[in-house]
């Protein structure tokens, strides 16, 4: 276990750096929020215990979704007896693939903020509001002295905006659609 401060100072902006791939990863591969929190906590004791053994010039989230991997086909090696389990080669399939997506989800998600970026500050708002604080369109409408169908309406709007932009970011860096 790393003991000194330099160590511990090192890991935790390494972690930082992949605590959301590593949530989504998980995420992907255990559906169930509460069964995801448990393996991610796994997870990231297992990564802090064994940080001594990575190696310093190597990709830490490359490492990190390694044992990731490794947390989850434990998880599922655990609740094998639940008839609803799939086997362990396709989990293994299953993890391989959400690997391959992560570069992909990154990539979107760097786009995606750019694009809000490009939104006026009433309309991240709202989108915060909505998806961020999951506010329900009936409080948003209240407060803002509309209509939940106006509400719904600028919703629907916005989702269509940010996806073009999206997607134009995408090609013009000849980055694929997810």
């Amino acid at each position: 276990m790393p003991a000194s401060s330099d160590a511990y100072e090192s890991f935790l902006v390494l972690y930082a750096g992949s605590q959301s791939r590593l949530q989504a990863f998980i995420r992907a591969l255990v559906p169930d929020q509460a069964q995801a929190d448990d393996v991610f906590q796994a997870t990231s004791l297992s990564l802090w215990r064994s940080f001594p053994t990575f190696r310093r010039d190597g990709d830490f989230t490359a490492w990190a979704v390694g044992v990731a991997r490794h947390q989850v086909l434990m998880h599922w090696r655990r609740v094998r007896r639940d008839r609803h389990v799939f086997n362990e080669a396709l989990l293994a399939d299953l993890a391989d693939t959400a690997v391959e997506l992560l570069d992909t989800l990154d990539v979107r998600q760097r786009a995606l903020e750019a694009c809000m970026e490009t939104l006026t500050a009433r309309q991240r708002d709202l989108v915060r509001r909505f998806y961020g604080e999951r506010q329900a369109a009936a409080a948003i409408a209240a407060a803002w002295n509309r209509t939940v169908h106006a509400v719904y309406k600028s919703l629907k709007v916005l989702r269509h905006s940010l996806h073009e932009c999206v997607e134009r970011r995408l090609s013009l860096f000849g980055e694929t659609s997810a």
